[in-house]
């Protein structure tokens, strides 16, 4: 019986995910972490919480704005909604319905909106990608309060300036598809619109940086992980980055790994790390139960994945 390549990368991922999990068990301290997540004040995790919720409803702001860009005329209410249900599936869902996967189909079903699946996605797309310019900037002026390898630190520029230099040629790069995805090449991408949104994105993108920061800040002080900002910034958004990676479930023992390995870096306690890590999965989990009422009020799983199946 042969295994099904998604089967096996899903396998490959759960051995990463849980390699990392035993191996933060066996390092740190275990009965440290759990006295500093018992011991904490919940105020600190309900702030975590709002801001974190507050920051979703941004992003999906930003999201109604680079769609309305491309032409996608959908309230921005239903989209801040989609955008809480997909935080919700890529927490809760089955790992065939990807977060990014429900929020783009269900923006490209509905009456009027036949045909505009290419750029529902893209528009999806765009919004991670809009994201990850503001987090590379954050990360950049925070890595220069720091200190880093030298090496590391002009390799990391070289990157940054490689991204910023070409991000307006973008664009440009579409008239070089080929035929077969020639439905992208009619994305307005070069439009004053589109371009006008992408700009007026970018603040909201750079505010949520700052606020996932913060939210982890906030644990961090509740279990005693004594860090400057700059270095909390850094630590979180490359973690941040290396979660992106398709590596692990939901970057599941990518994170914690990383939260652990970078405090100790930068002089932290481990044990409070780890325990600031857990306290992570929490606030994402609770940050976006909205996403399970917009869930309930769509008719629940199963509606979902009619809707998404349908042509």
């Amino acid at each position: 019986m042969t295994v099904k390549k998604s089967h096996l990368l899903l396998l490959l991922k759960m051995a990463l995910t849980a390699s990392l999990l035993i191996f933060i068990v066996r390092t740190v301290d275990m009965h440290d972490v759990w006295a500093r997540i018992i011991e904490i004040n919940p105020l600190w995790l309900l702030l975590a919480i709002v801001l974190v919720a507050v920051g979703y409803a941004l992003c999906g702001l930003r999201w109604a704005w680079i769609s309305h860009g491309l032409g996608i005329e959908v309230s921005r209410r239903r989209k801040i909604r989609l955008y809480f249900l997909g935080m919700f599936a890529s927490l809760f869902l089955p790992s065939t319905i990807g977060g990014d996967v429900v929020r783009g189909i269900l923006l490209a079903r509905g009456e009027g909106r036949a045909g505009i699946g290419v750029t529902a996605a893209a528009s999806v797309i765009l919004d991670r990608v809009n994201g990850l310019y503001a987090l590379v900037l954050v990360l950049t002026i925070c890595m220069a309060m720091v200190t880093v390898p030298a090496s590391g630190w002009w390799s990391w520029l070289a990157l940054v300036s490689a991204m910023w230099i070409t991000m307006p040629l973008l664009p440009r790069f579409t008239a070089w598809l080929p035929a077969k995805l020639e439905r992208l090449k009619s994305l307005p991408l070069r439009d004053p619109l589109f371009r006008q949104m992408w700009w007026k994105s970018m603040p909201v993108s750079f505010v949520f940086q700052l606020i996932i920061i913060q939210a982890h800040v906030l644990l961090g002080m509740a279990v005693g992980l004594h860090m400057a900002w700059p270095e909390y910034a850094v630590m979180v958004g490359l973690v941040a980055v290396m979660a992106m990676l398709p590596i692990s479930l939901n970057g599941f023992g990518v994170r914690e790994a990383g939260y652990v390995g970078f405090a100790a870096y930068f002089g932290g306690d481990q044990a409070a790390a780890a325990a600031m890590a857990a306290l992570w999965v929490i606030v994402l989990a609770l940050s976006s139960l909205p996403g399970l009422y917009v869930l309930w009020r769509m008719g629940g799983r199963q509606q979902i994945e009619a809707s998404m199946q349908q042509p």
